[in-house]
């Protein structure tokens, strides 16, 4: 293994690809964290989100119907999630959980009865997402060319939705009651804010992003739905919510941490067991949080001491 320009290149091109479902989940995680409403269902979210843009495009064919239905499923299983912690008072993370046990329970069972398999879905007959040619940077720019070859017009407004959401977030005055709401939900309430409603339409419409990332899923990269596609990339993407401190900005970086620590553990596979390289991702995301709790906590006794 050399580090060439060409597999640098690759690097990238495998970091961002991996990235941009994790950015698109911690975004809402951002959302759902300024709004105060603990969602630990982006798990169960994801890979219903996945199943059923699947399901739309190998049964329709239409591929942006099969996106439209995705977000329509992340946006419909968040406000059931933001609903029955909001209105009816259950706790978060047994609200969560039961949508992760659901879910997965759901697409195990509809993909027997509809694909009849047990594991993976794979019709050669389905398209996915469509890909951005940058043919004109192939001459010219080879490196460039590689770094951005087969990225999907999802991939690229990942990054643009993480300005989008900054701009909304700290420069508008929607923005700022929510950011309010999660601060202080009382204090909102006593100046006329509808909290419940922001509470539970903000992340609600915050889950179509983890509908895009379904999509990136089973129609991205790959055309497959198989059994526990979304890997955990939902409690990733919890872990990078905190470590970004609930910036959208900052869920780039955060994002782009565990995005190439698993594109790391793909372009090693030559080197060392793939039972190992496939812990990098999730020891990474320990090891980090740790290390944000570690910090944290210091700076709190620090305060503390003055």
């Amino acid at each position: 293994m050399t580090l060439s320009a060409d597999y640098l290149a690759q690097v990238f091109n495998t970091t961002i690809r991996y990235l941009t479902p994790i950015l698109l989940i911690t975004l809402c995680a951002n959302i759902c964290s300024k709004s105060r409403v603990f969602n630990i269902g982006l798990e169960g979210t994801l890979l219903s989100s996945a199943f059923f843009a699947y399901l739309v495009q190998n049964k329709v064919g239409n591929i942006w119907l099969a996106v439209s239905v995705g977000m329509l499923t992340g946006m419909l299983f968040t406000f059931i999630i933001a609903l029955f912690i909001v209105k009816l008072n259950g706790q978060p993370m047994i609200v969560g959980m039961a949508v992760n046990t659901f879910s997965q329970g759901l697409t195990t069972f509809l993909l027997q009865t509809i694909f009849h398999t047990k594991g993976v879905v794979n019709d050669v007959k389905v398209t996915g997402l469509p890909k951005v040619n940058l043919t004109f940077l192939e001459e010219k720019f080879p490196i460039v060319y590689k770094m951005f070859s087969k990225l999907t017009a999802v991939d690229y407004l990942a990054f643009v939705l993480a300005i989008v959401m900054f701009i909304i977030l700290y420069r508008t005055v929607i923005g700022f009651r929510i950011r309010c709401i999660g601060i202080n939900p009382e204090a909102a309430k006593s100046l006329g804010l509808r909290v419940d409603r922001y509470r539970v339409i903000a992340p609600t419409l915050s889950g179509c992003m983890i509908g895009l990332a379904g999509c990136l899923l089973s129609l991205g990269s790959v055309t497959m739905f198989m059994q526990d596609i979304s890997a955990a990339r939902g409690y990733v993407a919890l872990a990078a919510n905190n470590l970004c401190l609930g910036h959208p900005l900052g869920a780039i970086a955060s994002s782009a941490l565990f995005g190439f620590t698993k594109a790391l553990s793909q372009i090693l596979q030559n080197v060392a067991p793939m039972q190992l390289l496939e812990c990098i991702p999730y020891a990474s995301t320990i090891a980090a949080m740790a290390i944000y709790y570690a910090v944290t906590t210091r700076k709190h006794k620090k305060r503390k001491a003055l």
